[in-house]
């Protein structure tokens, strides 16, 4: 029953116009079994079998599962409390809808379970526009993304939410998670909640919050139609503003027309006295091979900028597995102050770009990202048919502290741009007029 295993892949949905019509459906990786592909052992020949099928989830999770315990999160229990209903499931698609929301309660957005149906909610945070936050039994909007129908409309970070599409938060959040607030942690409310407001995949959405002693009612578009808008403009954008220069990204970190955009903004900026540069809007992630020909240009040799270490190689046999990856230099090299830019759509491998700069001595500013977990890959299950995307690799800083647990270092929330203008920018901005003039 041993998982199939597919190559590390990453959430670049958006690259194309066809790629937004998968937002909700996670796509299959390469099955390790011929057979698994086609004619009579194909899952939709199959007879399906619960006991089998829960066998083969359950070990993708206990073995291969990078993050399937963690503060919050106690991964034997979530399966112990949906085993019941997975094994009474008589067909694969009820199956299929019982591993979603296994999925939704390790409250990972990198965990995402397919086939899609149109009542999927949408992706997060690709196809995403609000950030909300839980304390003390109280919901509220903490960040806004930014040129998104939320923003435009002026829905107000700091706001409390009064209910989503005519649900009250906490019943959503049950809704979604398929288990009473008291018996879900933090981390878990807050990912409920979270998918929540992102809604039904290409369905408006209606959103009652209060601010200010009054209430407000919004009807939001689809966050697919502002994702849609991103995918279609340039990979890279960059301005001057006189001796600083600012480059910013619309998602497309998994672009490899990404590479030499951003080597040619970079060239038109080399005399600027500091260099911004701007992750927030990259929700999608991205590869590898982009984000070190971003940090090859900052860098005069050689340097780490991230730990990965595979748990379930240890998990099965017994020997641990770790590595660091490098960055290698590029030309041109920019010899000017870096600050980088991250925020709650500054998702996988942009997280990854804070972390690697970081390391590289670059400074950064924003508030805490997206929280992916790991290095993602893509698994098919024969049993249930099942496609899951999930990290695999735990990441690390290279000080050893979790990816996830960075903090920019000018820390600035809400980061993103709204109606009173964009405050992480302007924090950097007042950072480098106090800062000493250039050698």
């Amino acid at each position: 029953m041993t998982p199939r295993r597919a190559q590390p892949t990453v959430l670049a949905w958006l690259t194309t116009v066809c790629a937004l019509a998968a937002l909700a459906w996670p796509q299959a990786g390469r099955s390790a079994d011929p057979a698994a592909a086609s004619g009579p052992a194909s899952p939709s020949a199959a007879p399906f079998d619960a006991r089998q099928a829960w066998a083969e989830w359950s070990e993708l999770l206990t073995l291969d599962y990078a993050y399937f315990e963690r503060p919050g999160v106690d991964g034997p229990k979530i399966l112990a409390h949906f085993a019941p209903r997975a094994l009474a499931a008589t067909t694969r698609d009820d199956f299929v809808e019982v591993a979603k929301v296994v999925a939704h309660n390790f409250a990972d957005p990198h965990f995402n379970v397919g086939p899609g149906t149109p009542n999927d909610p949408s992706l997060v945070p690709t196809a995403s526009d609000l950030y909300g936050g839980f304390a003390g039994g109280r919901f509220w909007i903490r960040d806004v993304r930014s040129g998104s129908d939320a923003s435009v409309q002026g829905v107000p970070a700091g706001a409390a939410i009064v209910s989503i599409d005519g649900v009250a938060p906490a019943a959503a959040v049950e809704r979604l998670l398929e288990q009473p607030i008291s018996a879900l942690s933090p981390a878990q409310v807050v990912h409920g909640l979270n998918l929540a407001l992102a809604g039904v995949r290409d369905r408006s959405r209606r959103l009652v919050v209060q601010a200010n002693g009054s209430t407000r009612e919004f009807t939001l578009r689809a966050g697919a139609q502002h994702a849609a808008a991103v995918a279609a403009a340039p990979a890279v954008v960059s301005e001057r503003r006189g001796n600083v220069g600012i480059i910013g990204f619309n998602n497309s970190l998994g672009r490899n027309e990404t590479i030499a955009a951003f080597r040619q903004a970079l060239q038109s900026l080399l005399d600027t006295h500091a260099l911004i540069i701007d992750l927030r809007n990259t929700p999608s992630g991205g590869n590898t091979t982009v984000a070190r020909a971003i940090m090859g240009h900052f860098v005069s040799r050689e340097r780490p900028y991230q730990v990965h270490v595979v748990p379930g190689e240890q998990r099965r046999h017994g020997v641990p597995r770790k590595f660091v990856e490098y960055v290698l230099p590029l030309q041109p090299h920019y010899r000017g102050q870096v600050f980088v830019l991250g925020g709650r759509w500054t998702s996988s491998m942009g997280e990854g770009l804070m972390i690697g700069f970081d390391a590289i001595g670059a400074r950064t500013a924003g508030s805490q990202m997206a929280l992916l977990l790991g290095a993602m890959f893509n698994e098919t299950l024969p049993k249930s048919g099942a496609t899951v995307e999930l990290g695999e690799e735990q990441l690390f800083q290279v000080n050893g502290a979790p990816r996830e647990a960075f903090r920019p270092a000018l820390y600035v929330e809400p980061a993103e741009a709204g109606p009173r203008g964009d405050p992480t920018l302007r924090a950097v901005m007042r950072a480098l007029a106090t800062a000493p003039p250039p050698r």
